[in-house]
């Protein structure tokens, strides 16, 4: 019985720091990622910086208490959309990357993470992208127009 109690006590002691740990190594490659992001941003690589931000989106939680890390996702989020909206276009993602800001900005606002005035100016940002949401439902209803069209067309081919 004390060999259980002291293998559970251990594995309750290890399993914790094993799993910071691999979060310690998410936000260093997350840190490292938006760095060169930013590079590759100066030197008009747009692409290359798309996928770099996307690494900083993946590898930082939503919930992140760090305020660093948090700001670190939401200007990641600010750039995919500007990225994607005007300068290596993809409406589909532009606008995944837009409603994902929301939903974080949603969680954020009441966490007492930001200090006011970063606050205010993310506030400020979801209020520029809620004029971009138009173009998005608009880029969705032109999606599932096109899909009906299709469907119809299909048909129409098989009957002849």
């Amino acid at each position: 019985m004390k060999k259980v109690m002291i293998i559970l006590v251990a594995i309750f002691l290890i399993a914790p720091m094993k799993i910071f740990s691999q979060d310690k190594r998410a936000i260093k490659a997350a840190e490292l990622s938006f760095s060169a992001a930013e590079n590759d941003v100066k030197k008009n690589n747009f692409q290359d910086a798309a996928q770099k931000y996307e690494i900083v989106v993946s590898s930082i939680p939503e919930g992140i208490d760090s305020r660093k890390h948090l700001i670190m996702r939401l200007e990641s989020l600010i750039n995919l959309v500007d990225i994607y909206f005007y300068k290596s276009v993809n409406i589909e993602k532009a606008c995944l990357n837009m409603n994902l800001y929301f939903t974080n900005m949603s969680r954020i606002r009441n966490s007492g993470i930001l200090k006011g005035k970063e606050l205010l100016n993310y506030l400020e940002q979801e209020k520029e992208f809620s004029k971009q949401q138009s173009q998005c439902e608009s880029y969705n209803r032109i999606g599932s127009d096109m899909e009906k069209f299709r469907k119809k067309f299909d048909e129409e081919m098989k009957e002849e």
